[in-house]
């Protein structure tokens, strides 16, 4: 694979696990979102877990690269709201508040 500059971040700033998967995905995807303007934050419902959606590479990213995940099962976080408010408002109360 070519050099890939979000993996080149995370591997630079990021060495340590500060329960970016168990508790901390909304903020580490937030931080990939305010370096790379280019990603979108995506909710994955099966896993429960907020990740980053690459288009210039088709790919999805968390804390430890990139992911696979079921493309039919992640929603994009700024269309949840409208397609389902109160499960919107319990994924908020759950893991970002």
């Amino acid at each position: 694979m070519e050099n890939d500059e979000i993996l080149d971040f995370i591997d630079r700033r990021f060495k340590i696990d500060c329960n970016w998967l168990t508790g901390n995905c909304y903020y580490f995807a937030c931080i990939l979102k305010l370096r790379f303007n280019y990603v979108t934050i995506y909710y994955d419902c099966i896993a429960g877990h907020f990740v980053v959606y690459n288009p210039y590479n088709d790919s999805y990213y968390d804390w430890t690269g990139i992911v696979e995940v079921d493309r039919d099962k992640c929603v994009y976080l700024n269309e949840l709201k409208d397609q389902d408010e109160s499960w919107y408002l319990r994924i908020v109360r759950d893991t970002i508040v």
